[in-house]
């Protein structure tokens, strides 16, 4: 039998979520009482999570976007509803950002670079110093990454300003639109991120670099997926993604 507390701190020692200054509060967030028997995983700690991970008989639910940003000021509205509902079902909350971001074999972008099939990854996107991304080389065309993105179910709206063949990628999942800029430094020829931002359409053309926006949600999915059969096999429990997409 396995409690919450072992798998959190199995998970901070493997995630090194002290490692970086984060704005999220890393680690386990809300703990429980019970045994261990199933574990959800999904992007954001909200109230739909929490109910579909209780509906399909998970005690503890894995996020990558947790639900203390910062600390939490007041117990009051949404915030109390949630805290309300896991204590009322006894579901503990592990949250795991930029940390899992970054994380060189389970990582969002370590995830994003296997699938693209970069080669010769280097460290790229720092941020207070740590980085959080990776840019690799391939020999391809941005029609053949577009298929590619779309066929691994993520978004493909695009810039469309640089070369059409690509040797250098750089990638930053989520919400990271502003470090165009030093993918530009970098010379990629394609950037990915997830959301977009206003300026960067001018940014990019000025700067004849190809960008996609592949979705917030969908480039951040890849990281929890690759710590479930880590999660599974480790404590001998049972494992679930919770999906709850969202427009951005």
């Amino acid at each position: 039998m396995v409690n919450v507390k072992e798998i959190a701190e199995f998970l901070n020692e493997e995630l090194k979520i002290n490692d970086i200054e984060d704005s999220a509060n890393n680690g386990l967030q809300i703990e429980n009482t019970e045994v261990i028997t199933k574990v959800g995983f999904a992007v954001d700690a909200c109230l739909e999570t929490f109910q579909k991970s209780v509906s399909a008989g998970c005690q503890l639910l894995i996020t990558h976007h947790g639900m203390i940003l910062e600390g939490i000021k007041y117990i009051r509205g949404s915030t109390y509803q949630q805290i309300k509902f896991l204590i009322k079902n006894n579901l503990a909350v592990y949250g795991a950002h930029l940390p899992l971001d970054l994380h060189p074999q389970y990582g969002n972008n370590a995830e994003l670079s296997r699938i693209l099939g970069l080669q010769h990854l280097k460290p790229f996107g720092y941020y207070h110093n740590k980085p959080i991304g990776f840019m690799g080389e391939v020999d391809t065309t941005i029609d053949q990454i577009k298929k590619i993105i779309s066929e691994n179910n993520m978004k493909t709206f695009s810039l469309d300003f640089g070369k059409e063949h690509i040797k250098k990628i750089a990638i930053i999942s989520g919400g990271a639109a502003k470090e165009v800029f030093q993918a530009i430094n970098a010379k990629a020829d394609l950037y990915i991120t997830g959301e977009p931002l206003h300026h960067v359409h001018h940014v990019a053309k000025e700067n004849n670099i190809n960008v996609i926006f592949a979705g917030h949600y969908e480039t951040e999915v890849f990281g929890l997926k690759a710590l479930m059969p880590l999660i599974k096999k480790k404590f001998n429990i049972e494992v679930e993604f919770i999906d709850v997409p969202t427009l951005i």
